[in-house]
Protein backbone atom coordinates (compact mmCIF):
# COMPACT_ATOMS: atom_id res chain seq x y z
CA UNK A 1 0.00 0.00 0.00
CA UNK A 2 3.06 2.41 0.75
CA UNK A 3 4.15 2.28 -3.20
CA UNK A 4 1.07 2.55 -3.87
CA UNK A 5 0.18 5.98 -2.12
CA UNK A 6 3.79 7.01 -3.04
CA UNK A 7 3.24 6.72 -6.81
CA UNK A 8 -0.44 8.09 -6.40
CA UNK A 9 1.21 11.57 -4.62
CA UNK A 10 3.92 11.73 -6.95
CA UNK A 11 1.06 11.64 -9.95
CA UNK A 12 -0.67 14.82 -7.92
CA UNK A 13 2.53 16.71 -8.04
CA UNK A 14 2.95 16.18 -11.75
CA UNK A 15 -0.32 16.86 -12.25
CA UNK A 16 0.15 20.51 -10.15
CA UNK A 17 3.02 21.45 -12.33
CA UNK A 18 1.04 20.33 -15.30
CA UNK A 19 -0.95 23.18 -14.53
CA UNK A 20 -4.58 22.24 -15.46
CA UNK A 21 -6.94 23.12 -12.51
CA UNK A 22 -9.83 21.33 -13.43
CA UNK A 23 -7.03 17.77 -13.06
CA UNK A 24 -5.76 19.06 -9.96
CA UNK A 25 -9.00 19.62 -8.69
CA UNK A 26 -9.98 15.75 -9.21
CA UNK A 27 -7.21 15.49 -6.37
CA UNK A 28 -8.74 17.20 -4.22
CA UNK A 29 -11.01 15.56 -1.28
CA UNK A 30 -14.65 16.70 -1.03
CA UNK A 31 -13.50 16.48 3.11
CA UNK A 32 -10.70 18.70 2.63
CA UNK A 33 -9.14 20.72 5.32
CA UNK A 34 -6.52 23.69 4.64
CA UNK A 35 -4.67 26.09 6.80
CA UNK A 36 -2.46 28.20 5.64
CA UNK A 37 -0.22 30.57 7.44
CA UNK A 38 1.66 31.96 4.81
CA UNK A 39 0.10 35.30 3.50
CA UNK A 40 1.07 38.53 3.71
CA UNK A 41 -1.91 40.21 4.31
CA UNK A 42 -3.66 37.58 6.75
CA UNK A 43 -2.10 35.24 9.85
CA UNK A 44 -3.96 32.20 8.33
CA UNK A 45 -6.33 31.39 5.56
CA UNK A 46 -8.60 27.97 6.66
CA UNK A 47 -10.28 26.19 2.99
CA UNK A 48 -12.52 22.83 2.96
CA UNK A 49 -12.66 21.60 -0.30
CA UNK A 50 -15.04 23.56 -1.98
CA UNK A 51 -13.36 26.62 -0.94
CA UNK A 52 -10.02 25.44 -2.17
CA UNK A 53 -10.96 24.43 -5.13
CA UNK A 54 -12.17 27.72 -6.31
CA UNK A 55 -9.20 29.12 -4.88
CA UNK A 56 -7.20 26.98 -7.22
CA UNK A 57 -9.24 28.07 -10.18
CA UNK A 58 -8.17 31.72 -9.52
CA UNK A 59 -4.73 31.45 -8.62
CA UNK A 60 -3.89 28.84 -11.69
CA UNK A 61 -5.39 30.93 -14.10
CA UNK A 62 -3.16 34.23 -12.15
CA UNK A 63 -0.34 32.65 -12.87
CA UNK A 64 -1.08 32.75 -17.08
CA UNK A 65 2.08 32.37 -19.09
CA UNK A 66 4.48 32.61 -15.81
CA UNK A 67 5.21 29.00 -15.76
CA UNK A 68 4.85 27.93 -12.17
CA UNK A 69 6.72 25.12 -10.48
CA UNK A 70 6.18 23.90 -7.12
CA UNK A 71 9.57 21.72 -6.08
CA UNK A 72 8.84 19.16 -3.10
CA UNK A 73 11.53 18.30 -0.67
CA UNK A 74 10.03 15.88 1.54
CA UNK A 75 11.26 15.57 5.41
CA UNK A 76 9.33 12.97 6.20
CA UNK A 77 6.54 10.48 5.08
CA UNK A 78 4.60 7.80 7.09
CA UNK A 79 1.70 5.43 6.16
CA UNK A 80 -0.44 6.20 8.61
CA UNK A 81 -2.87 3.36 8.05
CA UNK A 82 -4.03 1.62 4.86
CA UNK A 83 -5.41 4.27 3.50
CA UNK A 84 -3.82 7.22 4.85
CA UNK A 85 -0.38 8.64 4.19
CA UNK A 86 1.67 11.43 5.62
CA UNK A 87 3.97 13.94 4.30
CA UNK A 88 6.17 16.77 5.70
CA UNK A 89 8.03 18.81 2.97
CA UNK A 90 9.31 21.93 1.96
CA UNK A 91 7.99 23.29 -0.92
CA UNK A 92 9.25 25.85 -3.11
CA UNK A 93 7.43 27.74 -5.77
CA UNK A 94 8.51 29.28 -8.92
CA UNK A 95 7.80 31.54 -11.74
CA UNK A 96 9.19 32.25 -14.65
CA UNK A 97 11.97 30.14 -13.24
CA UNK A 98 12.48 32.46 -9.64
CA UNK A 99 11.86 31.06 -6.56
CA UNK A 100 8.89 33.64 -5.10
CA UNK A 101 8.15 31.18 -2.05
CA UNK A 102 8.85 28.31 0.52
CA UNK A 103 6.82 26.79 2.57
CA UNK A 104 7.01 23.93 5.33
CA UNK A 105 3.91 21.77 4.73
CA UNK A 106 2.29 18.78 6.20
CA UNK A 107 -0.08 16.88 3.58
CA UNK A 108 -2.28 13.78 4.24
CA UNK A 109 -3.30 11.81 1.13
CA UNK A 110 -6.36 9.61 1.94
CA UNK A 111 -7.58 6.68 -0.62
CA UNK A 112 -10.97 7.36 -1.57
CA UNK A 113 -13.23 5.09 -3.46
CA UNK A 114 -12.30 7.18 -6.24
CA UNK A 115 -8.53 6.73 -5.87
CA UNK A 116 -6.16 8.51 -3.34
CA UNK A 117 -6.99 12.71 -2.65
CA UNK A 118 -5.43 15.46 -1.09
CA UNK A 119 -7.04 15.23 2.48
CA UNK A 120 -5.44 17.55 4.82
CA UNK A 121 -3.02 20.24 3.93
CA UNK A 122 -1.31 22.22 6.77
CA UNK A 123 1.16 25.01 5.28
CA UNK A 124 3.51 28.01 6.99
CA UNK A 125 5.72 30.47 4.94
CA UNK A 126 9.59 28.24 5.32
Amino acid sequence: MEKEALKEVERYRTTLNNGDVHEINRWISDDFIGYFGYYNDVDYEIYDGDSYKKSNVETINSYNNQSPVWEYNDLTNHLRSEDEMIFSSIIDFYLSGEKVASALAMEVFKKEKDGWKLFRQHMERY
